[in-house]
């Protein structure tokens, strides 16, 4: 193990636990080998050390498991990305605006014209502060039929990325009703156990181990915050995942599988839009060097991947807390290079 990098995640968890639960950071460098630091509490006051098999909400990096999902039917000609949305989920129709149907690829690259959230802004802003649950209500009937009575905001594909939750939670349906399964089992078969990533998973599909290891959540004034399930649409949002199965997610992207399961990992994050990937966003970066990565949040966790794929390196990082991790993985990718 080089000393130097254990020396820089030691220093990143312990100054981002200061402010959070608990941290774990993790690093895959070029090599293939990875390190894992972490520091802080699996729940406050007392709980133990977290550490690369403990569990936690990554929010929105689940979108980024939906894409490749996506992108494996695309290399195995099941779909296209232009298949519009439509044509797997009836309850929303012609869904499109100016005649222009809502796409996959629009879906998967944020470019479809669908809000944020269908949630209610000022009723989320609220549920937001106080860490529940502003989707707690949603069910996939209650989320199709939203979609189904708006506007879109603007004509698919046209303008810059917009990012939407209910987008992906739409993607996530209309993918689990092209196989004929659920979400889970979707991403299960097509997903994780070809890449061996048995802790990522949904909530309500945990063995007792998994939910022994599951960390508590806790919003930014430290208490405890209730669990996301996200069941309505849990394409945008749901997965569990550790920090052994996320740098093993970051590897696969920067050194993807042979065959056709490695094809769809390169499409995932080829660039398919504005500074978009599927799901996956691109930065540039200095040196002409792009960032791919995503984060994401629930009431009482945030989580980060970023990869440099012309290093052929990742940073990961979780924490069970309101707090976000950007800075924390970005200033730790920054350290590595100068290191």
């Amino acid at each position: 193990m080089d000393a130097k990098v254990s020396d820089l995640l030691e220093r990143a968890a312990a100054g981002a636990a200061r402010r959070r639960a608990g941290v774990v950071v993790g690093y895959a460098a070029p090599d293939g080998t990875t390190t894992l630091r972490a520091a802080g509490r699996t729940r406050l006051p007392e709980g133990a050390t977290p550490d690369g098999r403990t569990v936690f909400e990554i929010g929105s990096v689940t979108k980024t498991f939906t894409a490749l999902a996506l992108a494996r039917a695309v290399v195995d000609g099941s779909l296209e990305l232009r298949t519009p949305v439509g044509e797997l989920v009836p309850e929303v129709g012609d869904l499109g605006r100016d005649g222009t149907r809502v796409t996959l690829g629009h879906l998967a690259t944020h470019r479809s014209g669908l809000p944020r959230t269908h949630v209610p802004t000022v009723r989320g802003s609220v549920d937001m502060l106080l860490g529940r649950d502003p989707y707690r209500d949603a069910t996939e009937e209650s989320l199709l039929a939203a979609i189904g009575a708006g506007r879109l905001r603007r004509t698919p594909g046209t303008g810059r990325p917009a990012y939407s939750n209910s987008g992906f939670g739409l993607l996530g349906i209309a993918l689990a009703r092209h196989s004929g399964t659920t979400y889970g089992e979707l991403v299960r078969a097509r997903v994780t156990a070809p890449l061996g990533l048995t802790d990522t998973r949904l909530r309500h599909e945990a063995s007792d181990d998994h939910a022994g290891r599951t960390a508590q959540g806790h919003h930014r004034r430290r208490a405890p915050a209730p669990a996301w399930p996200l069941d309505g649409l849990p394409g945008a949002g749901a997965l569990l995942s550790t920090a052994t199965d996320l740098l093993a997610w970051a590897r696969a992207h920067l050194d993807p599988p042979d065959g056709a399961l490695g094809d769809a990992v390169r499409l995932a994050v080829a660039e398919h839009g504005p500074r978009t990937g599927l799901a996956w966003q691109r930065t540039p970066a200095r040196g002409g060097e792009t960032l791919v990565w995503h984060n994401g949040g629930t009431g009482g966790f945030r989580s980060m991947v970023c990869l440099r794929p012309d290093r052929g390196d990742a940073v990961v990082v979780l924490t069970n807390h309101a707090r976000g991790v950007d800075m924390t993985a970005l200033s730790l990718l920054r350290r590595l290079t100068a290191g």
